[in-house]
């Protein structure tokens, strides 16, 4: 396999006195800018008994603060043109606004006002407990296979911080209380806990402009990351659930693996490309084209930043027997280490990865995001020039050693859900 030439990605840091971390990438192809901030909190940043909180302030976020009005974030960025969002995960929040680059003012003034004076008040907070309650009935109580997705991490960690689901439970939003809220954004929205990212059309000293928003907001001391360390599973965890609204019987599988970033990562993400990706695949050719036992999958690492889980998804043809198609599925993954990968799955794999990499570096607004990523998961940004090259040298060896590391019986867990009701 020739080694492929992905564009490095210069950039520069600096770390304002608040303890604010600062990365500017340039690029004036298109006059944009991409601004994104994440900050160093999610669901495993939670308390037990206070579950949701992480996700309730990515509603907050938007509820006003000293000089913006409620939902007025929304409307400033998209009279300029922009747009922004924001998203929650186990490990982090992140917050982002692109814009026409003669706008950047704008949108580090709205971060920056949040920032340092949102407004918890308990109008806001009752308001947007209501509409994150909603929201899990919309997005898991009523859809197929739902509730199915939030037990799986319940099963399969017994480490709470990744247990949870990232939405929280309804009991535990109803139980907070106002001043659970006040402590938790002064607590984790503080400069220094967050990274922030621009990234495109800059002009003059980005850093400065910076300051001049983020530099007067006080700082503490940054938060402790949580505990994620989850013991070792000796045996096989299964369990059955019946969904009225499932169309078609499905299977969640997950094998413990270590952390993002550790040699097993890098080995079974290829193994992942080799399993599913594409009509050439293993899975696809097994379990689709030569057998029409499964309508749909997917598999691959989970992507959390501590103790991370192979997991596979799969759902299966009518008529067919859940069962014995599950226990095909578990032979193929705890075959693996038996089974040769050939030179032509190791290079398509690889050129899988590598067209992915260059992908994610086409848009301006990606690259602020990893560059925020590296930056939080890994303290340093310079890995988005340099994780590619861990994946392109992983080799047979190593995927088969971590295959055999992982996908064993006892460190199996699995849910399978029918439909219908129980």
């Amino acid at each position: 396999m020739h080694m492929v030439e992905v564009p490095k990605i210069e950039f520069q840091e600096k770390r304002l006195d608040n303890g604010l971390r600062v990365v500017i990438h340039r690029d004036s192809r298109v006059p944009l800018v991409h601004l994104s901030i994440h900050y160093r909190v999610g669901s495993s940043y939670e308390t037990p008994g206070r579950s949701g909180l992480a996700h309730l302030f990515e509603h907050m976020m938007f509820q006003g603060s000293e000089n913006v009005a409620k939902n007025e974030h929304f409307r400033h960025i998209d009279y300029a043109g922009g747009r922004c969002n924001a998203s929650t995960g186990k490990d982090r929040t992140n917050y982002y606004e692109t814009v026409p680059s003669n706008y950047l003012d704008l949108a580090l003034w709205l971060e920056a006002d949040r920032m340092r004076s949102l407004e918890v008040t308990g109008e806001n907070f009752e308001n947007q407990r209501q509409t994150v309650i909603e929201e899990k009935k919309q997005s898991y109580d009523n859809q197929p296979y739902g509730l199915a997705t939030l037990r799986f991490d319940e099963l399969a960690y017994r480490n709470w911080a990744y247990a949870h689901p990232i939405i929280g439970s309804v009991e535990d939003l109803e139980e907070s209380t106002l001043e659970d809220a006040v402590d938790f954004h002064g607590v984790f929205y503080r400069p220094e806990n967050a990274v922030l990212v621009l990234c495109g059309d800059l002009d003059g000293d980005g850093f400065e402009k910076v300051a001049r928003y983020f530099a007067d907001i006080p700082t503490r001391s940054r938060p402790a990351a949580p505990d994620l360390r989850e013991p070792e599973q000796t045996g096989e965890r299964l369990e059955r659930m019946r969904d009225p609204l499932a169309p078609l019987p499905a299977v969640y599988l997950g094998y413990h693996m270590p952390e993002l970033g550790s040699p097993e990562y890098y080995a079974l993400s290829v193994l992942g490309l080799i399993l599913s990706h594409g009509e050439s695949s293993r899975f696809y050719q097994r379990f689709v084209y030569e057998n029409n036992w499964i309508s749909h999958f997917s598999l691959g690492p989970n992507q959390y930043r501590g103790p991370e889980i192979f997991y596979v998804w799969f759902q299966t043809q009518d008529q067919i027997d859940v069962d014995s198609v599950t226990k095909q599925v578990v032979e193929e993954l705890l075959g693996i280490g038996n089974q040769p990968v050939s030179e032509e799955e190791m290079e398509k794999a690889k050129n899988q990865m590598a067209s992915f990499f260059v992908g994610r570096l086409s848009k301006l607004s990606r690259i602020g995001e990893l560059l925020a990523h590296y930056a939080l998961f890994f303290e340093d940004p310079a890995e988005i020039n340099l994780d590619l090259g861990r994946y392109l040298k992983i080799t047979e060896e190593d995927m088969i050693e971590a295959a055999r590391a992982v996908f064993r019986a006892e460190n199996q867990t699995s849910i399978v859900v029918e439909p219908g009701t129980s």
